[in-house]
């Protein structure tokens, strides 16, 4: 994929304050000797698109990678809207029309979501405001590819007191891309949110999903 071919930029949301895990921050929790954020970046690097990091602390460690780090334009540790407003707007500033974000706690997304967002995109009949994701009918709307025109409005919500992604989603207009998986498998959209999740993972072969 060559610069021309390039739809979004994709943004990872770091900016949490991680309470559930003793305020160390979750990206740079590590499985199986990764950690969670370098898994991401790892998949994101693999497609050739833009990468930054939102974050607000430890800014020293997230420097390491070499990504442009973007700080939250709400401050007071708002959540993930403010985070995923931060990326709308650093993306609008590079002409972009769309951004993708990324939970740092989620490592295990399918490798395919990149094409399948990409298809959404090319289907010119469809008119929506963002591309988001569901395993077994679990919505994962942090995950999502935004349009750049939810600016206004997001800042309008965010500055009256909203701070729950889904309670702003629900008056989007939304496609989904769909995933199942079995009992015996793990929701590739899993979330690492504590230890005990941790902990969780043991019961999967981690080792072969998503390298």
């Amino acid at each position: 994929m060559n610069n021309q071919k390039v739809k979004y930029p994709c943004v990872i949301l770091a900016g949490g304050k991680s309470s559930r895990m003793y305020y160390e921050n979750k990206a740079f929790i590590k499985i199986k000797n990764h950690t969670l954020i370098s898994r991401i970046i790892k998949k994101i690097s693999n497609n050739n698109l833009p990468i930054a990091i939102n974050a607000n602390e430890h800014l020293d460690k997230f420097s390491k990678f070499g990504l442009e780090i973007i700080k939250d334009k709400f401050v007071g540790h708002l959540g993930p809207l403010s985070g995923i407003y931060s990326a709308l707007i650093w993306a609008n500033c590079l002409k972009y029309k769309w951004v993708f974000t990324f939970p740092c706690d989620v490592p295990f997304f399918p490798n395919d979501i990149f094409i399948k967002a990409n298809n959404i995109l090319d289907n010119k009949a469809k008119n929506f405001d963002l591309i988001s994701f569901t395993s077994n009918k679990q919505k994962h709307h942090i995950m999502s590819l935004w349009n750049i025109k939810l600016i206004e409005d997001l800042q309008i919500k965010i500055s009256n007191g909203l701070r729950k992604v889904d309670v702003f989603t629900s008056n989007l207009k939304v496609e989904y891309v769909h995933y199942n998986f079995n009992g015996n498998e793990i929701d590739p959209f899993y979330n690492i949110n504590s230890e005990n999740e941790i902990k969780k993972l043991d019961n999967y072969k981690i080792n072969s999903i998503n390298k």
